[in-house]
């Protein structure tokens, strides 16, 4: 990161000097066109019709059961009312440098929908969330081209911060649930278990993660990604 930020530090004086150099030289020499800045593709947001979410710009749909909970503005905006605030927020690392660096990977994600498979505040309820980040210019050591990658990304991350005591994650994995496959990470501190299925499409990485206690909640939600439509890459 420190090479990278020297890289520009330099590129902008060898900009001003060039600058400086063509008022003293002919008029004939053209000066150099300067680079545009990077930007970031937005996330398509995508739309929900009853318990199905469709995102045709990521292209792909999927199809929560009927007794779970889709937690649109308006269910944020009630819950809130009654004294839970549900909005999603990064984890809670152990001091305030890797909270920092936490909060940053966490603003890069957009959330794009949370299911509640009970009313929010149940004990032991499970929480799918799907989000979705592009993965241009992520990772300029190593390019992040596909799911494995970008959950190895994720564990060197996670690696470079303190997490609180009894935070565990895994190595990653991969698995093919029906017609698809994603890489995959799990983690867990006490008896609540995370796992984040991860496929990349058209330059996103989409996470699909799951936190839960009972594991039939987890075979739950990977029935549902076995039955999650994918258009081609």
């Amino acid at each position: 990161m420190r090479k990278f930020l020297i890289g520009i530090i330099l590129t902008a004086a060898m900009c001003s000097a060039g600058s400086a150099q063509a008022k003293k030289t002919s008029a004939r020499i053209p000066a150099k066109p300067t680079a545009s800045p990077v930007t970031t593709p937005a996330v398509p947001a995508g739309s929900v019709s009853g318990h199905t979410y469709t995102n045709r710009g990521l292209g792909f749909e999927i199809t929560f059961p009927d007794i779970w909970l889709i937690a649109g503005s308006d269910f944020i905006a009630y819950m809130k009312s009654k004294g839970v605030d549900i909005t999603p927020k990064p984890p809670k690392a152990s001091n305030p440098a890797s909270q920092k660096k936490i909060d940053a990977d966490f603003r890069r994600l957009k959330i794009l929908l949370t299911a509640y498979r009970s009313l929010p505040g149940t004990p032991k309820n499970a929480v799918a969330r799907i989000a979705a980040e592009s993965v241009s210019g992520l990772n300029t050591n190593r390019p992040v081209k596909d799911a494995v990658d970008y959950v190895d990304l994720m564990r060197s991350q996670m690696n470079l911060v303190k997490m609180p005591a009894g935070f565990k994650y895994s190595e990653t994995d991969a698995e093919q649930l029906g017609p698809n496959q994603f890489a995959y990470l799990d983690s867990s501190q006490g008896e609540v278990k995370t796992r984040v299925y991860v496929t990349v499409r058209k330059n996103f990485a989409i996470l699909f993660s799951l936190e839960y206690a009972a594991d039939e909640d987890l075979e739950v939600f990977r029935d549902l990604l076995a039955r999650a439509k994918f258009s081609n890459k």
